[in-house]
């Protein structure tokens, strides 16, 4: 189609410029972030091999996430009860000094970068439970805290029962990953060593790239699962030499805030730094505050540039994104989502990458000015600021549904309502038809409401000239 519809190869290149579909599905999957697997990281990383309780005082900073699935709650106990096992366990496994961070749940949800990940976590239905210390579990750890309002109301329990015992509590505004790492810095100079308890990779991440100018001695304990021991990291054991700019490629390449791209894991994005010290120039933008937002889509650009194969010296993206395509028509099948990115999706990722990096480092940004946008539930990521194509493209695109033009719909797929070229419906007998405008309507009335996507892979049945 695009090669009929074009009449030179310019206008071929044009269209290049254009996702060619609802929404960039190289970062996003229907409403949802693409997530990659952050765990992955942890390859370029060594734990620790020798003794790491070295002798004098130690200060331990535990996340309240990893602590709540610690605990094996038993059928039949009180809360009450539970919420003792979370105190003896914290005692007889890490002594007196201990602070434990929980998440945060904002009042106003709505100005939250943090919502849309809870909102795609929350995928299973779970009853709301008004319980009490005395009140007896009748349902499954997993399955009570799945509902978030019953998750706020044992922490508030366990809250009580931890600061009851003399053990330091606090409550993150939001995300505590950054909370944690900031309170074992600022007691650092107290005690001989201190160490971070959790699971996610993030604080590891974090305490390397935030703690490692300290002269003081930390360590991440690794929790393991079942027979799997536990390991430790410190803030030198990062395999390579640039972990000042692991901020950077930890949010470019995909973490709970920001998209990760399809098919680049978070080791190739490792590998293209080494293999391109050059490029690590361009993570200093993203620790400046002061960055453009046009300086920040040109550092990422240049990295994703390379990142794809190409040279960031003479190709820009949609150029490379032009050149992919054509060699992958070449092969009998290939994924749309492989191909790199246009220029328009890297700049929102690069903003909403930049804010999330600001962020970890302290300096509170606009997020609807970097890549975020408001809706009535919440904040949710900017996929594009343009049409999926150029109009003289969309005006070929047609469907030959022949009753109700719902999912399977080519045109609904497109993210454009049926013509008067579709074969059956011409745009008017079906679910998905053109919007009505009256001649008296002002151009600046209400735009006609949008489109229901389909969450799928968009190799879109049914279209045809």
């Amino acid at each position: 189609m695009l090669c009929i519809a074009k009449q030179s190869d310019n206008d071929l290149k044009a269209f290049f410029k254009f996702e060619l579909s609802p929404f960039p599905i190289l970062l996003f999957t229907g409403e949802s972030m693409r997530k990659g697997t952050k765990s992955s990281l942890y390859t370029s990383f060594s734990p620790i091999t020798e003794d790491v309780k070295p002798e004098g005082s130690q200060y331990v900073v535990v996340g309240g996430g990893h602590l709540l699935h610690k605990i094996v709650w038993r059928q039949q106990a009180t809360f009450g009860a539970i919420a003792d096992r979370y105190v003896q366990y914290l005692n007889n496994k890490y002594g007196q000094d201990i602070a434990v961070i929980f998440d945060g749940f904002p009042d106003d949800d709505k100005k939250s970068t943090k919502n849309c990940e809870r909102l795609r976590q929350a995928a299973h239905f779970s009853p709301d439970v008004m319980f009490h210390e005395e009140t007896v579990l009748q349902y499954t750890k997993e399955k009570l805290l799945a509902n978030e309002c019953n998750k706020k109301r044992f922490i508030e329990l366990l809250k009580k029962a931890l600061q009851k015992a003399n053990i330091c509590v606090q409550q993150a505004v939001e995300d505590a990953d950054l909370t944690i790492v900031n309170t074992a810095i600022s007691v650092a100079l107290q005690y001989d060593y201190v160490c971070v308890v959790g699971e996610d990779i993030d604080l590891l991440v974090l305490l390397t790239a935030l703690a490692s100018t300290h002269s003081n001695v930390f360590f991440f304990q690794k929790c393991g699962r079942g027979k799997t021991p536990d390991s430790y990291y410190s803030t030198t054991s990062f395999n390579h030499k640039f972990s000042n700019e692991l901020l950077f490629i930890y949010a470019i390449s995909g973490c709970d805030i920001t998209s990760a791209l399809f098919g680049q894991g978070k080791n190739k994005f490792i590998s293209l730094f080494l293999k391109h010290e050059e490029l690590l120039k361009r993570a200093a933008t993203f620790l400046n505050p002061q960055a453009t937002t046009e300086q920040v889509t040109e550092a990422e650009g240049n990295v994703l540039v390379a990142l794809y194969g190409g040279d960031p010296a003479t190709q820009n993206l949609d150029g490379l994104w032009y050149h992919s395509f054509v060699k992958a028509t070449a092969k009998t099948k290939f994924n749309l989502a492989r191909l790199p990115p246009t220029t328009d999706a890297a700049q929102l990722h690069a903003m909403r990458s930049y804010h999330h990096v600001q962020t970890w480092l302290g300096n509170e940004k606009d997020p609807l000015k970097w890549g975020w946008t408001h809706t009535p539930s919440s904040l949710f990521p900017n996929k594009s600021e343009k049409d999926p194509a150029l109009e003289s493209l969309l005006q070929c695109i047609s469907c030959t549904c022949k009753k109700g033009c719902t999912n399977a719909c080519g045109c609904r797929n497109a993210g454009l309502h049926c013509s008067l070229l579709c074969k059956h419906c011409i745009g008017q007998s079906c679910e998905n038809p053109m919007p009505v405008i009256l001649d008296n309507e002002s151009e600046e009335g209400d735009a006609p409401a949008p489109i229901d996507m389909v969450d799928e892979q968009l190799e879109c049945e049914d279209i045809e000239l």
